[in-house]
């Protein structure tokens, strides 16, 4: 018999996406009117997204989970494409030195956000099928990670360091969470931590980005002044606020002030109260997520639910790491409520697969015996 849906996962959902709302309306008008004469420019189209979005979740809710693995190949492949695509000078749209989108008619996706998908549903499908060799770097580990290699050097390549480390890491929790031993973990640490420390020496804006880091202050107007900007957001907000709509920094002070630093702008007009309120809903995300994970009907549910919940846990909380000076700058969006594109979107389809893992989809006889 089935279980009920996850209504404390759609309620902490639903609140993310609201407060992303209210944010993105009062962060984007000074910007949608300098730029589009339109103040609400930007709440429009990320109100196209949201509407994509509840499709997208609608989607995942209602197709049994086991489905995917049906799928696995075509999915893998056909996201891959959609990645190499953005390398092709012409094809893909370049912005700041980066190749990551695809223009597709009124809107653009980021195809990195399908293809990181596709990568969990393989990694829960190898540690379903392989769980008794998951043990040996020989037959477990190197087998899964040379397949993860091409997709992780394609992303690296457009460059996106950011998506590449969160796909490492869930990949990483994945794999301990599966009973792999320590020596064999640590070896693959070990070679993730080389491949970073050589793209930041081979990228010369990475370096500088770890530079900035360790000196937020080094240089205030100019590779530092971005995150000084996000740090005087985040401080002069207070405990309550300066209210919404009244944040000063959002004109044209802090950059991506709607997207990948709205954070800083949520702690200014919401303070210290609203910041927790967001930081709790994550959490509650996260222990849902993992609660699924846990209650799954079998061992593919279970890692694909441990994957999806650590990716718009760990998306978020890298955000507000950066947006605060703990990491150093990725481009990596606050879950649900960043300007939402293809992570929007996708983020709710997570959702929609996670409430279909918690009502307990049954396995279908074509799923157990690609088992």
């Amino acid at each position: 018999m089935r279980k009920k849906p996850d209504t404390l996962l759609l309620g902490v959902t639903f609140g993310l996406v609201f407060i992303g709302m209210l944010m993105i309306l009062s962060s984007s008008s000074y910007v949608g009117y300098a730029n589009y004469a339109d103040s609400y420019y930007f709440i429009k189209k990320h109100s196209i997204y949201l509407l994509l979005g509840l499709v997208a979740m609608t989607v995942g809710w209602r197709i049994p989970y086991a489905k995917y693995q049906q799928f696995l190949m075509p999915g893998f492949v056909g996201s891959l494409i959609l990645v190499i695509l953005t390398l092709i000078p012409g094809v893909g749209v370049k912005t700041l030195g980066a190749s990551r989108w695809l223009q597709l008619g009124p809107i653009t996706i980021q195809p990195v956000e399908m293809m990181k998908f596709a990568i969990f549903v393989y990694i829960a499908h190898f540690l379903h099928t392989k769980k008794d060799q998951i043990g040996s770097l020989t037959k477990g580990l190197l087998p899964l990670f040379t397949v993860l290699l091409v997709p992780m050097l394609l992303i690296a390549k457009q460059p996106d360091l950011g998506n590449d480390i969160l796909i490492f890491v869930v990949t990483m929790c994945l794999i301990f969470v599966s009973g792999a031993r320590i020596k064999h973990l640590a070896s693959m640490a070990i070679a993730g931590i080389s491949a970073v420390s050589l793209s930041v020496l081979i990228h010369p804006y990475q370096l500088q980005r770890i530079k900035t880091f360790l000196d937020p202050f080094a240089d205030p107007l100019g590779k530092s002044y971005h995150i000084i900007q996000s740090f005087i957001a985040i401080g002069s907000g207070g405990i309550f606020g300066a209210g919404l709509g009244q944040s000063k920094l959002k004109y044209h002070y802090l950059p991506l002030q709607y997207s990948d630093f709205i954070f800083s702008i949520l702690c200014e007009e919401g303070g210290l109260i609203l910041a927790c309120i967001v930081l709790t809903l994550i959490g509650l995300l996260l222990r849902q997520g993992l609660r699924i994970a846990k209650n799954a009907p079998d061992d593919f549910g279970r890692y694909l639910a441990t994957g999806l919940t650590l990716q718009l846990a760990l998306q978020s909380l890298i955000n507000i790491a950066v947006v605060t000076g703990v990491f150093p700058t990725k481009g990596i969006p606050l879950a649900f409520i960043s300007f939402g594109g293809t992570s929007l979107v996708m983020g709710l389809f997570y959702v929609g697969v996670l409430i279909n893992i918690g009502m307990g989809q049954p396995e279908s006889n074509s799923t157990k015996k690609a088992a």
